[in-house]
């Protein structure tokens, strides 16, 4: 009955997986709407009444970029933890707010935007996890 109750290695490197792979679905979304262009997603983003739309295009770019790339390696895991939740957050937001949660339609509504807020924000709590340039860089002699 071992796995009941699971050692803080096995759960750091728990909080190493869902990192790398939520890191990583970050990097695919921001390189998928790189590659679009980013004058066709700002010109989305444009359509849902958000002001300077050319600035909001760049930043969510940069943000899956950059974010998920300091996720999946494990480096400023908090901040980037923060930021992420700053993110899905705002995008929650400007896409979804004043819908109900429950509706006809299968699922919640804005799931996956909650699913993501609620990582980013568990990232801040719990730290990159075993396999990490944060926990290297914590290792070494003389550092704090």
């Amino acid at each position: 009955m071992k796995f009941l109750h699971p050692s803080p290695t096995s759960s750091s490197r728990g909080v190493t997986i869902l990192r790398v792979v939520f890191g990583a679905l970050l990097v695919v979304h921001g390189f998928k709407k790189f590659m679009a262009g980013h004058a066709a997603f700002a010109a989305s983003v444009a359509a849902m009444g958000v002001q300077k739309p050319d600035v909001i295009a760049w930043l969510v770019i940069a943000g899956e970029l950059g974010l998920g790339a300091l996720l999946v390696v494990g480096a400023l895991t908090r901040v980037a933890g923060f930021l992420a939740a700053i993110l899905f957050a705002s995008i929650w937001f400007v896409t979804e707010a004043g819908k109900p949660l429950i509706t006809d339609a299968s699922g919640v509504t804005a799931e996956l935007l909650i699913v993501y807020f609620a990582l980013s924000v568990s990232f801040v709590f719990l730290g990159p996890g075993a396999l990490s340039v944060d926990r290297k860089l914590a290792r070494q002699p003389g550092k704090r």
